[in-house]
């Protein structure tokens, strides 16, 4: 039995979101982590984490902006 592929195709996700906006959600997550975790981060037993930017994002990736399956808008 042999497997051959007989068609090729691309699928684009429904939404997109902007360097800006993964930058807003990681941060909120650094900051709510960061806060979690003030004792050790204090005790220096833990590292803090630094939040980013968008500009950063793009400096290291190139990408402006990605596809996701799913958006959710908190």
């Amino acid at each position: 039995m042999t497997t051959c592929i007989t068609g090729t195709g691309l699928y684009i996700p429904p939404y997109s979101i902007s360097n800006e906006e993964l930058v807003e959600s990681f941060n909120q997550y650094v900051e709510n982590y960061n806060t979690e975790h003030a004792e050790e981060i204090a005790a220096e037993t833990m590292t803090a984490l630094e939040p980013s930017s968008a500009a950063f994002i793009e400096k290291v990736s190139g990408i402006k902006s990605r596809y996701v399956m799913e958006k959710t808008v908190f």
